[in-house]
């Protein structure tokens, strides 16, 4: 499997993180660990298959609740582009708690000629640096100025992912100059998910890159903010079905963003 990853800059890296182009030679399983942004998929050449159903070209998934297992036919080609905690709705201009938990085909959200546009100009174009180019024209040009992300609900996924999910809702709340219930009503349409449940994913994800720096489960335990290790553990089976040792032990490659490597 070959990858590369590139960052946005200028207005558009406020929407979106990073876009990765992953090209395999042979056939892979892969696990997607739930994240805590949504990704939009383009996928040029090969197929994929999620629950043993073959996936659209074009997809979009939202926040999700456990760990699910893809697996990609030889030869495939793919863009995953990674937004922001609050940049989906900007782009796919729907309200991005309404994904929660699925995965779509893209073509539910955007209109079809755009999306073939997209896919036969990346077809055209051999040069990663035109594909790049190409890709952010598209996310771009979706941007409308009605979908304004609100500084405030940004300062709060903000503080979450900072703070590897350990900030209370409380806290976040207030440095928002928001009532809490006000906090997660917006947060959830810009997001994707509550306060809460973002926090939980950030945590997850800590707990991942952490035990790939080779420290122990009582430490990884302490440094994320459980009491215990035992606490941890009960968390994590909540997201996998499986203990972090079991979980861990398995060849499968995983998808921790690249940024958080």
């Amino acid at each position: 499997m070959r990858q590369f990853v590139h960052r946005p800059g200028g207005t558009l890296r406020r929407y979106v993180r990073e876009i990765l182009w992953i090209n395999s030679e042979k056939s892979r399983g892969q696990v997607l660990l739930p994240e805590t942004t949504l990704t939009l998929v383009l996928r040029q050449s090969g197929a994929a298959s999620l629950h043993n159903e073959i996936l659209p070209n074009t997809i979009v998934s939202g926040l999700q609740k456990h760990t699910r297992m893809i697996e990609h036919a030889a030869g495939s080609s793919l863009i995953i582009v990674r937004f922001t905690e609050v940049g989906a709705p900007s782009i796919l201009h729907d309200r991005v708690d309404l994904l929660y938990n699925q995965t779509i085909s893209l073509d539910n959200l955007l209109p079809r000629q755009q999306i073939d546009h997209i896919q036969n100009l990346l077809a055209d174009t051999r040069e990663r640096s035109g594909q790049i180019q190409a890709v952010e024209r598209f996310l771009s040009g979706q941007i409308r100025g009605k979908n304004v992300i609100s500084p405030q609900i940004e300062a709060a996924a903000r503080i979450i992912r900072n703070s590897h999910g350990r900030a209370s809702i409380r806290a976040i709340a207030r440095h928002a100059a928001m009532s809490q219930s006000a906090l997660e009503r917006h947060f959830r349409a810009a997001v994707g998910a509550t306060p809460k449940k973002l926090s939980r994913l950030a945590r997850l994800e800590h707990i991942c890159r952490l035990w790939d720096t080779g420290q122990t489960l009582t430490e990884i335990a302490f440094e994320a903010g459980y009491c215990d290790q035992s606490h941890m553990v009960r968390d994590f089976r909540l997201f996998t079905g499986t203990s972090p040792e079991e979980f861990f032990r398995n060849a499968r490659p995983r998808n921790l963003p690249i940024f958080y490597k």
